[in-house]
């Protein structure tokens, strides 16, 4: 789809900064082409299907298979359809701490994994994968934000067309909230806006943070526009559908960003159980180091299939300061996701 020029900001007078203004964002020199021919892995590139192309990392970046109904028996049901106001929807919870979270309409209690000293250690139980999330219309992601009191506000179609299910958060998700620190008009910011079914992913992720005490989630960009998108019209962001997460911070956690903590060279591959302890990427338990909690994130988010791609700073230059998730609505049933392991 292709981008739409920013326009100017109604209310303001003057013209929303760019993507490309925004501050520590850094491009490599050159950006290689978003659908070579063949496979080019040191580019990080494979044509996949006409219509598209998937980033697809490293050498070592794997393609794994996963199947709803092998772990849960029967997909998950989608909630209803029914017709949604444009008014704030949810409210905020109060802050708390939980051993294990599902997003799965009906939640089955998930007993948390032991640790030495007693402490817990969060994980993301089953529930709808990113695939399932995508087949929602407007009306069932609202019910499903509303139903995990999200608080958003659906925003008008008319200045955000290129997003099919355009929404604004107003509050906190699962006790997080999700910001972008250098934004100051947030409420007319075109870069809070998100597909509605990219809230619904994140909302999992959210609990999953929370649990480990993070209460503050900084990311770049929901939607974006401007020259960079246009030199890669594929981007997920060009359509809502992809967040870049900067840092994490919570009330016993300074500002942990990715370019500073992100543990680069560590993660080579998600473990098999995604609730065990163990090697790197595996669950980590409360008061972890940042370092860890970030390659736990990873594979977690992977493990359940929350995302089509996850692109981590191993992938390559562009990503070095950030975690990058999306959905894609051409991608193949049950959602069968891309994570960029090292090298």
């Amino acid at each position: 789809m292709a981008a739409v020029p920013a326009a100017a900001d109604a209310g303001h007078g003057r013209p929303r900064p760019g993507w490309s203004s925004a501050p520590r964002w850094r491009l490599p020199s050159v950006r290689p082409p978003d659908c070579p021919e063949g496979t080019d892995r040191g580019r990080g590139l494979t044509r996949v299907q006409k219509a598209r192309c998937i980033e697809t990392g490293p050498e070592r970046q794997v393609r794994r298979a996963r199947s709803t109904t092998a772990e849960t028996g029967s997909e998950p049901p989608l909630p209803s359809s029914r017709a949604r106001s444009s008014e704030p929807h949810g409210r905020a919870p109060e802050p708390r701490a939980l051993p294990s979270v599902s997003d799965d309409p009906s939640p089955r209690p998930r007993a948390p994994a032991p640790a030495r000293g007693g402490g817990r250690i969060p994980t993301i139980g089953p529930g709808l994968d990113a695939t399932a999330l995508m087949r929602m219309d407007g009306a069932a992601c609202h019910a499903y934000l509303e139903a995990r009191e999200v608080p958003f506000i659906a925003v008008d179609r008319k200045k955000a067309p290129e997003v099919a299910i355009p929404v604004r958060l107003t509050g906190a998700v699962a006790g997080v909230e999700f910001m972008i620190p250098w934004s100051d008009d947030p409420d007319h910011d075109l870069n809070t806006v998100w597909d509605c079914r990219l809230v619904a992913a994140v909302v999992p992720m959210a609990e999953f943070l929370h649990a480990h005490g993070v209460t503050e989630v900084q990311y770049f960009s929901a939607l974006r526009r401007g020259k960079i998108v246009r030199d890669k019209p594929r981007s997920q962001h060009n359509v809502g559908l992809a967040l870049d997460l900067l840092g994490l911070r919570g009330p016993g956690m300074p500002l942990a960003k990715v370019e500073d903590l992100y543990p680069r060279g560590r993660l080579q591959a998600c473990p098999d159980r995604a609730n065990a302890p163990g090697p790197a990427g595996a669950p980590v338990p409360v008061g972890a180091p940042a370092a860890d909690l970030y390659l736990a994130l990873a594979c977690q988010t992977y493990t359940r299939g929350l995302f089509h791609t996850i692109l981590t700073p191993d992938h390559d230059r562009a990503h070095h300061n950030h975690l990058h998730l999306d959905l894609k609505a051409a991608q193949p049933s049950p959602a069968d996701p891309f994570i960029s392991y090292d090298e």
